[in-house]
């Protein structure tokens, strides 16, 4: 793993129009609730492939079975758009046992409350209790989702992001993510998501072009620290979702007689658990 950028970093972002921003982003400086920005030394985002994480083929195919067969349409886009199915599964992480029991600090909950986002950091879908499809814990993508989103865990503490003293008790979500072709990865434009801090993860990536990801300075919007694309299964960036903004570009069908064109995507999402 590197510290943005890596192989596939590169600078700036192709983006022929320039993502749209949050208008709200632009006020981050005066966010009463903004914690004191950590050492400017340390990274704020961090690139991960396959080799960073202990999975095996068969946990793939269980993960690409399972984006094809237990995703659903995503209602809650706006003016009933159909590009985007999802499933949802939650875990409690106890920041203390990460070390030494590694996965067996993320226990998945059965029945998880609604996911709320706020009308700042989401305009599309905030101030809502929303509810998607779950993957219950007895599911065979729970293990390989826990594995990625250990090594997640680990790779935040190490850098200070998580810790026993800040953030004992987290919630880690997961997001199953299907974007069929032409489709939106981010109708918010450049966006924080309220967490802790967020990665995402590619399954698969068939028969699409674009889909390029960006970080931007949370104080600086219009400053692009990196662009980079997701090509092969496990490329991954994790990002301290209170110091950077993120952004992907459209996808659209690279050739049209070959079939549909998808981006499977695995998002993980740190937040305080109250």
């Amino acid at each position: 793993m590197c510290a943005t950028g890596g192989p596939r970093c590169r600078q700036p972002c192709p983006d022929a129009e320039g993502p749209p921003i949050n208008a709200n982003q632009r006020a981050a400086t005066a966010d009463p609730e903004l914690p004191a920005p950590r050492s400017p030394d340390a990274p704020s985002s961090w690139m991960m492939t396959a080799d960073d994480f202990p999975l095996t083929e068969r946990d793939l195919h269980v993960l690409c079975r399972t984006f094809r067969d237990y995703t659903e349409l995503d209602h809650w886009l706006p003016g009933g758009e159909q590009y985007r199915r999802r499933a949802y599964q939650c875990f409690d992480l106890a920041t203390a046992r990460l070390a030494e029991d590694g996965p067996g600090a993320l226990t998945a909950i059965d029945q998880p409350p609604p996911y709320v986002q706020s009308k700042q950091v989401n305009p599309v879908a905030g101030d809502i209790e929303r509810t998607f499809k779950l993957i219950p814990p007895e599911h065979p993508a729970t293990e390989p989702t826990r594995q990625i989103a250990t090594a997640v865990a680990r790779l935040l503490a190490a850098n200070g992001v998580l810790s026993v003293q800040t953030t004992p008790h987290c919630l880690v979500d997961a997001h199953y993510m299907r974007l069929l072709a032409p489709g939106h990865p981010a109708p918010e434009g450049k966006h924080r998501d309220g967490l802790i801090a967020g990665s995402a993860h590619l399954i698969q990536r068939t028969n699409v072009t674009g889909g390029v990801s960006a970080l931007y300075d949370r104080y600086d919007p219009d400053r692009e620290l990196c662009g980079f694309v997701l090509e092969n299964p496990l490329d991954s960036y994790v990002f301290d979702d209170e110091r950077v903004l993120h952004y992907t570009t459209t996808i659209t069908v690279t050739d049209p007689d070959a079939g549909a064109g998808l981006r499977d995507v695995l998002l993980i999402g740190f937040r305080k658990r109250e």
